[in-house]
Order: structure tokens, then C-alpha cells, then sequence
């Protein structure tokens, strides 16, 4: 059950969680969404915010994603995701990845570390050395906060938004 008080936007369900997999759907597939549709249920009568929602994108190419958002959980907290796509099925849950079928994918090869934030931080790090744009730099996640804004008009059309 979500806690009784007011949540921001680093809590809120289009601006914090969908902004995670609408960035990386539009990176993986190097392109920007031209069909954005979003629907939001009912708004909690406490917290004034919507407590579900669904957002559908489609890229020039055709990829699309869909993705379904919810407070409304009775089990542990975490994100758990299911990328299904035209050559496989992952499902991921935090730092552990599995086929379709749950059998676990070995990532100890992947990477220096596991640890999202000390990636980000290393990428930041060497970019500042080799004087370059960092991967995922204000300018890269522009795309995807234009997408959420209209996502936004769709659910909330009387918000003004400034993207």
C-alpha cells in the first residue's frame, strides 16, 4: 500500500517510472516516438495522483512498446519488466535477467560492475577526461521528455506543459 502523503515527481508514475523505459525503449531503438497514447485510471482521493496508468508508443520503424504502470501493488516493492520482442523474452527484476521461461541470463560478463549508479558515474567520469558528451546527457533524454510531455496532454489535457 503506497504511503498517505503527498508524492512529487520523483515519485509520480509518467514523470519517474514510465521516463526510465520510455528513454531506454527510444535508445534501444534509435528513434523517436511518433504515435504517443496514454490513459490514467482514477486519481487516489488522498494523494490527488493517478495510482495507474498505460502508455502506448510506435517509432517510425514500427517497434512499439507497451507499458503498464501501477502503485497498486500487493507484493514486495520493485520494478519488474518483460521485454518481449521479435527475437526473444527477457523478464528482469532489479539486477537479475531471465528468458521467457525463467531461466536465469549470466550478466557477470557485461560490465566492470552491476551497480547502475557506479556505471553512471564511471561514464560521466570518463566523459569529463576525454572531454565528450556523456551517454544519457540532457540533450539525449530531450527526446524522451517530449514524448512524456504529450503522453501528459493525453491524460491530463487542462496541465500546461512546457516541453
Amino acid at each position: 500500500m503506497p504511503r498517505e502523503k503527498a508524492r512529487s515527481w520523483t515519485d509520480h508514475l509518467l514523470w519517474h517510472h514510465a521516463c526510465h523505459t520510455v528513454d531506454l525503449f527510444q535508445y534501444q531503438a534509435g528513434e523517436t516516438a511518433n504515435v504517443v497514447q496514454a490513459v490514467q485510471g482514477p486519481r487516489h482521493p488522498t494523494l490527488g495522483i493517478a495510482m495507474d496508468m498505460g502508455i502506448l508508443l510506435k517509432v517510425p520503424s514500427g517497434a512499439i512498446l507497451t507499458l503498464s504502470l501501477s502503485f497498486n501493488n500487493d507484493g514486495p516493492i520493485g520494478s519488474f519488466f518483460r521485454y518481449i520482442g521479435d527475437n526473444g523474452t527477457y523478464q528482469a527484476y532489479y539486477d537479475d535477467l531471465a528468458d521467457g521461461k525463467k531461466n536465469p541470463i549470466d550478466l557477470s560478463k557485461v560490465d566492470v560492475s552491476m551497480d547502475g549508479i557506479e556505471l553512471e558515474d564511471r561514464e560521466f567520469l570518463a566523459a569529463i577526461k576525454e572531454k565528450r558528451e556523456p551517454n544519457s546527457s540532457l540533450a539525449q533524454v530531450l527526446p524522451c521528455m517530449r514524448v512524456l510531455g504529450q503522453a501528459e496532454k493525453l491524460i491530463d489535457p487542462n496541465r500546461e506543459c512546457v516541453m
